[in-house]
C-alpha cells in the first residue's frame, strides 16, 4: 500500500494507492514501451506479465490492511515489517512461477534487488527499511532468491523454445527495464509534481543505456526525455482513495473507513519533447 500525506483546508489526509494498482500502471508502461529508438522488451508477453504481477503478493493483505501498532496509522510498503514483506513476495513469486517461468524469474530478480543495499536510497527498495534484528532474515531471503534464479534459469535452458531467454545480457536488460517501469509508476503515485532522473535506462538489446529525465509541466502533464513509448502523447490514470490522517483505534476501524472511501482517478499525460515529436513525425 502506498500512502502519501496531504494537507488541505479541511485538514490532514492520506492518499491511498494499492500496490496492485501501482503494478497495473507499471504494466501499462511496459505494454507501451518501444519505438524507433527504444527496443520493445522480448519475450514481450512474459515481460509484461512480470511487470503486471511483480507486486501481486500484496493483494490478499490489501483487502484487509493492518495498522502499525506504534503509530496507529496503516502500514505502507515502506513501513510494513520485513517478515511480512518477505512473505508477500514469496507468495507472489510462487503464483507467477506456476504460470510463466520467465516472468517468474524476472520477479525473483526484482525481489532480490529490493534488498540490495546499493539501492537503499531509492523509493520502495526495502534495504533502507530493514531493522538490524531483521538483517539475517533479509540475507536468508536473498540467498533463497538466488538459488531460485539458478533453478529457473536451468529450467529455461532445458527447453529449446526458451533456451535463449536465460542468456545473461537479455535477462539483465529486462530486469533493468522492469525496475524503470516500477520507478516510473511509483513516481506518479508518490510525487508527480517533482522532476525525476532515471539513470541507466536500457535503449536496445545490445546494452546501450541512456539517462531519462521527467519534467513536470503542470496540471498532470509531464515531458519525458528521451521518449520511450510507441504513442505520443500518452494519457493514463491511477485509482486512489483518500482517508483522514488520524489515530485509528484498531485494524477494523481503518478498514471500515477505507472501504467507505470512494475511488477516484489521478490523471496524467506524458509527452515527448517538441524536437523528438518532430523527428517521430518525419520517421512515420
Amino acid at each position: 500500500m502506498i500512502l502519501v500525506e496531504e494537507r488541505t483546508a479541511l485538514g490532514e489526509s492520506l492518499l491511498v494507492i494499492r500496490q496492485t494498482d501501482h503494478a497495473f500502471l507499471a504494466a501499462f508502461f511496459a505494454r507501451e514501451w518501444g519505438n524507433e529508438r527504444f527496443s520493445k522488451p522480448q519475450p514481450n508477453v512474459s515481460f509484461c506479465l512480470a511487470v503486471a504481477e511483480h507486486d501481486n503478493g500484496w493483494s490478499d493483505w490489501e483487502l484487509q490492511p493492518t495498522l502499525d501498532p506504534k503509530t496507529h496509522l496503516p502500514y505502507s510498503f515502506m513501513s510494513i515489517p520485513t517478515e511480512s514483506h518477505i512473505a508477500f513476495y514469496q507468495r507472489g513469486i510462487e503464483r507467477l512461477v506456476k504460470v510463466d517461468h520467465y516472468a517468474g524469474l524476472l520477479a525473483v530478480m526484482h525481489a532480490s534487488e529490493l534488498y540490495d543495499r546499493a539501492r537503499a536510497t531509492l523509493p520502495g527498495y526495502s534495504a533502507k527499511y530493514v531493522k538490524s534484528h531483521d538483517s539475517q532474515l533479509a540475507s536468508d531471503f536473498v540467498q533463497q532468491l538466488r538459488l531460485q534464479q539458478l533453478r529457473l534459469k536451468t529450467d529455461l535452458r532445458s527447453k529449446p523454445g526458451t533456451k535463449a531467454y536465460a542468456d545473461e545480457l537479455p535477462l539483465k536488460l529486462n530486469a533493468a527495464r522492469l525496475e524503470v517501469m516500477d520507478r516510473l509508476s511509483l513516481h506518479f503515485c508518490m510525487n508527480p509534481e517533482q522532476g525525476l532522473m532515471l539513470e541507466g535506462v536500457p535503449v536496445n538489446d545490445q546494452g546501450q543505456e541512456t539517462d531519462m529525465d521527467l519534467h513536470p509541466d503542470g496540471e498532470g502533464v509531464v515531458t519525458i526525455r528521451p521518449y520511450p513509448f510507441r504513442r505520443d502523447s500518452l494519457s493514463f490514470s491511477i485509482m486512489a482513495r483518500r482517508v483522514p490522517k488520524r489515530i485509528y483505534s484498531d485494524d477494523q476501524d481503518f478498514q471500515t473507513v477505507l472501504a467507505a472511501s470512494p475511488y477516484f482517478p489521478l490523471k496524467f499525460t506524458l509527452n515527448a519533447p517538441r524536437t523528438q515529436r518532430i523527428s517521430q513525425a518525419a520517421f512515420h
